[in-house]
């Protein structure tokens, strides 16, 4: 038994009328009766009784209809299903970033346009400490993931990393702060100046900020180390030392912070994509809307 069997008979059940059927689905009406015959012949069932002046369902054939009408809305759903899948409309994304991503302008509009445009794909967002997130992608864990570094981080055959942001450095400080009165800072003003420091395990920033200025010749002087944003900001609010922070996070105004451009050359951080060299199509959609080079 052939799916068109079944729409064919759907079709003259339907219209109790062969020619009518016929008609509707675009085929003459011979080859149309020598099919419901053909599927008659196949269920050694009489479904419709035929006369001169009409067409009729048998019991067995009303009975019929309604199972031939749901195969035939799972074998439309079936292939709804394969397209849809083909086109990476279905299935999962999982993206690992850090607490500083989401408040990159293209990453968010990305993430909230992805949610409109695939809401049957499931959207996992996973906030990650540390470098765990390369691991999750080697374990298939993740799809993407925001890593932030000065170079390119050391990753297995199966993974890739492109540059996509590179992020100038600014300093926080309270507005009575003497580096808040500076129309431009260089790395050399943070000699002897307090920071505050989120954890090295939290993220990988902190130990890229510490190489940057010993590399400039300053020994930084820690005065705290936190393992949450939301105390970082309010220890540099409260004057217990400044803060090193990328641009995107910036956007975090407050009354009790000033922000000023690091003007060094070398005062940068790349935020790289990380993902599987063979995308999923979900993940292919999702590089699309960041405008990555393997949707392009």
């Amino acid at each position: 038994m052939e799916l068109r069997h079944l729409r064919y008979f759907v079709q003259v059940a339907e219209d109790l009328h062969f020619a009518r059927a016929a008609a509707h689905l675009g085929i003459s009406q011979p080859p149309l009766s020598q099919q419901i015959r053909v599927l008659e012949e196949e269920l050694q069932v009489r479904l419709l009784e035929r006369t001169s002046r009409r067409v009729a369902l048998t019991p067995a054939g009303r009975l019929f209809l309604d199972a031939a009408r749901a195969t035939l809305r799972e074998a439309d759903n079936a292939i709804s299903v394969a397209r849809r899948a083909a086109r990476g409309e279905l299935g999962g994304l999982a993206i690992g970033f850090s607490a500083s991503a989401p408040f990159v302008t293209e990453i968010a509009h990305a993430i909230a346009d992805f949610r409109d445009r695939y809401p049957a794909v499931s959207l996992m967002l996973r906030e990650i400490a540390g470098t765990d997130h390369l691991r999750q992608l080697e374990d298939h864990l993740l799809d993407i993931a925001f890593h932030r570094s000065r170079a390119m981080p050391d990753l297995p055959d199966t993974l890739t990393a492109e540059p996509y942001l590179s992020e100038r450095l600014f300093v926080a400080c309270p507005p009575g702060h003497r580096l808040a009165a500076q129309d431009s800072i260089r790395l050399a003003d943070l000699a002897d100046e307090p920071l505050v420091l989120y954890s090295q395990d939290r993220s990988p920033f902190t130990g890229h900020l510490l190489a940057l200025l010993r590399e400039s010749g300053i020994e930084p002087r820690v005065a705290q180390v936190v393992t949450d944003v939301t105390t970082l900001f309010g220890l540099a609010a409260a004057g217990i030392g400044v803060m090193v922070v990328v641009e995107s996070l910036c956007t975090l105004q407050s009354a009790m912070l000033t922000y000023r451009r690091v003007e060094d050359d070398i005062a940068t951080i790349m935020l790289w994509l990380v993902r599987h060299r063979e995308p999923t199509l979900p993940c292919r959609n999702f590089l699309g809307m960041l405008g990555a080079p393997e949707a392009r």
